[in-house]
């Protein structure tokens, strides 16, 4: 070990001259996974510290449609301090301006943890919600309140039924997330305002959460436990603080996972610039090698040797790459500041950090031990000789297991450090299979381009030869520069369907105007209202309107839903309240999949249509039993047919997860739903003359909303492209180090071109040919892997309609064509600067 030692520190004496392409990719990769572990945990401790400040207390009882009734609150409030608060959505008007806003009504002892933040005013939350005058409340609103109504503090408005003076401006809740009103017109009122107004009674749309701070020695354990023993059919349901949080670190976790799968398919892509300096370093080092095995050293001792020299600049590229990725949390708290709603617990996790080194030391590995492998392995005599491509010597077995060793421990490490560890293997396998398409791309590139070559003329036969003979660019850039356009194509093909889906298609489908709360007796007046405003009621596309109600699916087959096998993706069909409607007719544009529709007239047992997506997930099919609570009773329906639903269509009754036969549903007198789809220039008069008919029919008015979508979406793409493009940067860098090896193995052959009389411009058109020609075959085949995986995930994943993104990915694949052309133009330039006697003189050949 002491000789190993002492000659891997004599040949790094030498400098690193040929290695910072290697370096780099390493750091790059590195820096990657560790940035997105840091981030992750910065946020999920953050997250985990606030758990219950955002849940509002020790434990929260929730109930949709109803207050919790008199037991159910004496059981609460022996639990320790209680206050309720009441989510729900009105209309809110000031002046001759009238929209839905988001009510939150509280009690007076709200909030028991934590403070609202108030601008405007230095009274107390107490203070401004109570009545000025008279039937007159106070209340807070959002910044987006004030803005959308043109409003000030001051100014009397109407809160649904309520009449209201603005006395503060709402800047925060402590268990929300994020300013408020970040996502519409928020207002803060007391509870006994909606109470006097009756817009809590049973049956209407809303969301009473009662929060609890327990007294005593009571404990999370022991009160869930009383809870379900005393109540085991409510439908009150009991949250605890990591509810409060497990939707946001289940985004977290998705997240860091896709940044480690990128991190990771950085090192692979970086992988041949590994490979490629470790053999230009390692063929650098013939002369010294032949020397050592002259001498006596034997293979080990060579392996060992340079396995030290590599692996320390490994680990060098590593640790620089951990240093900006510990750094990143700071840096973007420091960049983004107030801007980033999520709580942050800064510092540095050593887990993630040393994940991330471990990836890049086993990566370098996968890449180096043939190298090491195919040096120390080749006999001395072969080593004072010049050996061509075809005679290299192969890697030696210990040096191939070695590196399916790194290989193998890499996934391993990559598993255990994902929350999805199938979804993490998942994508690894396709990172694996892509690798080998581009490798075996490159292959049959080379053999084709000497197939070829033989029958061309002229430049395009050298430029042919050049790679189908030794050296090839072909088993260089096609797999490196393919995989990262392979990712960047498939962000960019999804990124850009979506976007359409928001942009354009849900516009052109979606209705202008959503109606809900519309009282069952007189839906008839309701569309004869609505029709006085020019549109066409007896037109399906213009105006539809079907019962809308909230149930909880309780068992799936005769099993309770706790027990039922639900997959992870149509969860939310059981998770909660779903909303649901219930028709005669089957809807024009319903089609089913399976079984059959009730007839127009039917009025027997209660049936019910499920959606394709929800029937494979509950594992449903015609025939069926499904269990549902509504309004406390107990209901079972047959499964009478299964639909196909398009959910970017926006279609009403038909657009939910189940749609049951009539005859029974009727009993719960549930509101209706509508929608309407107007030019635009009639929806204020719409929405002002519903005020004196039905006040309490919501309107909600989608073209802001998608604007606003678009908006968000537009600004997620670009963060998510920027995190694609570090596996493309990894493939540049490949590139540059190509460059960089050619310049120097192609200076011979352009002194003898211009020996033989060639000029300097048909040199350079010759690089850039060839160049092009390898780099332009990656690149098609990339963005066209890249496309085909992104289908599946809009049509399956998204269930959204598919769209060629020509454009995106022809500008793709014409920036990796110049990008190669002008790297081949650089490599001509190199070589055209040096003198071609000097070159001849000194070459070896």
């Amino acid at each position: 070990m002491t000789a190993a030692w002492n000659i891997a520190r004599r040949e790094l004496s030498a400098g690193l001259n040929g290695f910072w392409i290697y370096l780099a990719c390493i750091f790059l990769g590195v820096a990657t996974i560790a940035a997105a572990g840091s981030v992750t945990k910065v946020f999920t401790r953050g997250l985990a510290g606030e758990a219950r400040m955002l849940l509002g207390g020790d434990a929260m009882f929730t109930v949709s449609q109803r207050r919790a009734d008199a037991e159910e609150r004496a059981f609460v409030e022996g639990l320790g301090t209680v206050t309720e608060k009441v989510s729900l959505n009105v209309m809110g008007q000031a002046g001759g301006d009238r929209r839905q806003v988001d009510i939150t009504a509280v009690d007076g002892k709200f909030p028991l943890i934590g403070t609202v933040d108030l601008s405007g005013t230095d009274k107390s939350l107490g203070e401004v919600l109570l009545p000025t005058k008279v039937n007159v409340w106070g209340v807070a609103v959002s910044q987006s309140f004030l803005d959308q109504f043109d409003a000030s503090i001051g100014d009397e408005v109407l809160i649904g039924p309520v009449q209201a003076i603005i006395r503060a401006r709402l800047d925060r809740l402590p268990d929300q997330i994020g300013m408020a009103g970040a996502f519409g017109p928020e207002v803060l009122i007391h509870l006994d305002a909606m109470v006097d107004a009756g817009r809590l009674t049973p049956g209407q749309i809303f969301r009473s959460r009662l929060i609890v701070t327990f007294a005593g020695e009571t404990t999370l354990a022991s009160a869930k436990a009383d809870f379900d023993a005393a109540f085991p059919d409510t439908n009150l349901r009991l949250r605890e603080p990591e509810d409060a949080v497990d939707g946001l670190k289940d985004l977290l976790d998705t997240l860091n996972n896709f940044l480690a799968i990128i991190g990771i398919a950085a090192l692979l892509a970086g992988g041949i610039g590994v490979e490629q300096a470790s053999s230009a370093f390692l063929k650098a080092r013939i002369g010294a090698i032949a020397a050592l095995k002259s001498l006596g050293a034997d293979g080990g001792l060579i392996r060992t040797a340079y396995t030290l020299q590599l692996g320390g600049l490994a680990v060098s590229g590593g640790l620089a790459g951990l240093v900006l990725g510990a750094l990143t949390p700071y840096i973007m708290v420091g960049f983004a500041g107030d801007r980033i709603a999520l709580p942050q617990a800064l510092g540095l996790y050593p887990t993630p950090l040393l994940t991330a080194l471990i990836m890049g030391l086993l990566s370098a590995g996968i890449f180096a031990f043939p190298a090491i492998g195919r040096a120390r392995a080749t006999p001395p005599s072969a080593l004072f000789r010049n050996l061509d491509e075809d005679q290299k010597t192969r890697t030696p077995l210990l040096e191939r297991c070695l590196s399916f060793a790194c290989a193998a421990a890499l996934v391993f490490v990559a598993l255990i450090q994902s929350s999805r560890p199938f979804v993490t293997l998942a994508l690894l396998i396709g990172a694996a299979l892509s690798w080998s398409v581009f490798l075996l791309a490159g292959l049959a590139l080379k053999w084709l381009a000497g197939r070829l070559s033989r029958n061309a003329q002229g430049f395009w036969r050298l430029a042919l030869s050049n790679m189908g003979g030794p050296g090839s660019l072909a088993t260089v850039i096609v797999p490196s520069l393919g995989l990262g356009i392979t990712l960047l194509s498939l962000v960019v093909a999804t990124q850009t369907n979506l976007l359409r889906q928001i942009q354009q298609t849900a516009p052109a489908n979606a209705p202008s105007l959503i109606f809900t709360q519309v009282p069952s007796q007189t839906t008839a007046e309701f569309d004869q209202l609505v029709a006085s405003h020019g549109v066409d009621i007896s037109n399906g596309n213009d105006f539809r309107r079907a019962p809308f109600l909230l149930v909880r699916v309780t068992s799936i087959k005769g099993t309770p839903v706790a027990d039922a096998p639900v997959s992870e993706a149509e969860r939310w069909v059981v998770r909660g309240e779903t909303s649901v409607t219930f028709l005669g007719p089957q809807p024009q544009d319903t089609r089913l999949t399976a079984g059959e529709w009730w007839s127009e007239d039917y009025s027997g047992p209660l049936l019910v249509s499920v959606e394709e997506g929800a029937a494979k997930g509950l594992r449903l099919s015609p025939g069926d039993e499904l269990g549902i609570r509504v309004f406390g009773r107990d209901l079972t329906a047959t499964v009478a047919s299964i639909r196909q639903v398009e959910w970017g269509t926006f279609g009403i009754g038909s657009n939910t997860a189940f749609v049951f036969s009539p005859g029974t549903l009727e009993a719960a007198n549930p509101s209706h739903v509508a929608i309407a789809r107007t030019e635009g220039s009639n929806d204020r008069a719409l929405i002002a003359d519903l005020a004196t008919d039905f006040p309490d029919v919501l309107v909600f008015e989608t073209r802001p909303a998608l604007e606003a979508a678009s908006k968000i979406f537009e600004d997620i793409s670009l963060a998510v492209n920027a995190a694609a493009s570090v596996v493309t940067i990894s493939a540049l860098l490949v590139l540059i180090g190509t460059f960089g090896v050619m310049a120097r193995t192609r200076a011979w052959e352009t002194a003898l071109l211009k020996s033989l009389g060639a000029e300097r411009g048909q040199i350079l058109k010759l690089y850039a040919l060839e160049f092009a020609l390898a780099g332009g075959a990656g690149a098609l085949l990339g963005v066209t892997l890249g496309t085909l995986g992104a289908y599946p995930i809009i049509v399956q994943v998204f269930e959204a309609k598919w769209m060629l993104p020509a454009l995106p990915v022809s500008a793709i694949l014409l920036m990796a064509l110049f990008v190669a052309a002008v790297g081949g133009l650089a490599v001509g330039r190199s070589t055209l600067a040096r003198p071609t006697a000097r070159v001849l003189r000194q070459s070896d050949l």
